[in-house]
Formats: structure tokens, sequence, C-alpha cells
């Protein structure tokens, strides 16, 4: 086996953290090197053990978790950093404004905790690629490879999306593909998942999420695309402008 990714878990609840690191012993490419009660014992640990991957409470006795991740971000700023709270109402939205990588809600339920672990491992992997084969080898490219609505595996390549919407009709991601077709993506499928799966994915609305490939302009309340998406409406939230824009200047 290769090298364990480093886990360290930062919460004030000393059953939180026995119960997580219980239930990440399931995975052999995790091992808990540390964990820590406060923001104070949390900084020397994290100096100690350098983690891949930081589980970290909101509300600890010393501060607030979500101010702690730029100590985080400033030590190592590849660190995979899931959050979590019982407070959803108060937090889930900072949650996703912010560096975080990933959220969990308390108490925290093996199937989320799970869907977590994935995408940490979809995000250490990073771009993968996918070959077809017909009656000659060709490469498709990047791909995006999803569960249906139908429960059907769908491979679509990146080239091919130009956004995500939210149906709140349905309440699922649709993707937008070139050739103006929809595909519905299975219940459960978050804003999470997908970002967490190409890095060209970015959120600009708490129902859209775009392929910065196809990015040509940012306004105040739409963006506009590339054809053959040029045509469509995707929206742009106040609380997501500004990462857009950071990252549409590096392109």
């Amino acid at each position: 086996m290769g090298v364990k990714s480093k886990v360290l878990i930062i919460d004030d609840d000393e059953r939180t953290v026995e119960r997580l690191a219980e239930m990440l012993a399931d995975y052999p490419d995790l091992q808990v090197c540390g964990s820590a009660h406060t923001l104070a014992e949390g900084e020397m640990k994290l100096a100690e053990t350098d983690p891949d991957l930081l589980f970290l409470d909101i509300e600890l006795p010393d501060g607030n978790g979500l101010e702690f991740i730029d100590t985080v971000m400033r030590r190592r700023a590849d660190t995979y950093v899931v959050v979590f709270t019982g407070y959803y109402k108060n937090y889930s939205e900072r949650a996703f404004s912010g560096r975080e990588s990933d959220y969990l809600l308390k108490p925290i339920n093996v199937y989320e905790l799970d869907k977590s672990v994935q995408r940490y491992r979809r995000a250490i992997t990073g771009k993968r690629t996918q070959v077809y084969k017909g009656g000659s080898d060709h490469s498709l490219g990047e791909v995006f490879t999803a569960t249906t609505i139908t429960n059907e595996m769908r491979i679509m390549r990146l080239a091919e999306i130009g956004y995500f919407r939210y149906s709140t009709r349905r309440k699922v991601w649709e993707v937008a593909l070139s050739d103006h077709s929809f595909v519905q993506l299975k219940k459960g499928t978050s804003a999470a998942d997908i970002l967490a799966y190409n890095g060209q994915f970015v959120q600009t609305h708490q129902s859209y999420i775009v392929n910065m490939r196809y990015l040509t302009l940012i306004g105040a309340t739409q963006c506009t695309l590339y054809p053959p998406f040029n045509e469509d409406e995707v929206l742009v939230g106040r609380r997501y402008s500004r990462e857009l824009k950071s990252r549409f200047t590096l392109i």
C-alpha cells in the first residue's frame, strides 16, 4: 500500500473525536495522526503532524474554526479541510463561501462521511482521463463520469459541458451539454460533489456551476459563456462573485 494520508481532528467533544477516529479506521489509505480540543492545541498539532486532511469543528472554546482555516492555509495551502457543525442554518452558507473543502453535519453520518472521503480522494488524485475504445483507439480527453437520475452511468467529455444548474422542481442537478440537451444527475448529488470532481468547475450561484473553459464575461447578476452556451441564462450570486472573478483573472 502507498503512503497513507495523515488526518488531524480538532473538536472539543471527546466523544465526537473518538467516534470519527473509529469511522476513519475503516479507510486503509487514511491514518489519524492526532487530535485537539481547542484552536491553540490544534495549532500545535498542525505543526507536529502536517496533515493532508483536517476535520475541524466550527464552535470551539477559544474561537471560531472557520477563522482558523487561514492559519491552516498559511502552513499548507493544499490541506483538505472538512468543517463540521450541528448548526446547519447558521454556518452552511458561510462554510462554502470561504476556503473550506467540504462540510459535515453533526452527528456525523457514516454515509455522509464516506462521501467526504471519496471527494477527498478525487481531489488528491487530480484530473482524470479515460480512453474510449471503438474501431480504433482515440482519446476522449478529460471526462466527467456521473450517475444519472435513472441510475445509469454516463461519461461526458469536459469539452461538452457548459454548466450545471439545479432544478428546484425536480430537486436534482442537471448538466448542460453542447448539443443543448440536459442530463439529470442522481438525487443526492450535491454542489460539493460536482466541484470536487474537477478544478475547472466553479460555483457562480447557489443554483449554477460553470465550466470555466466556457466563461467569457462576468456581469453583476449573470455571466456569459462562449458558444454554444452564449444564449443560456447563467446566474451570478453576490456571495460567489468575488471567488469567481478571482478564478477568472487567473485563466
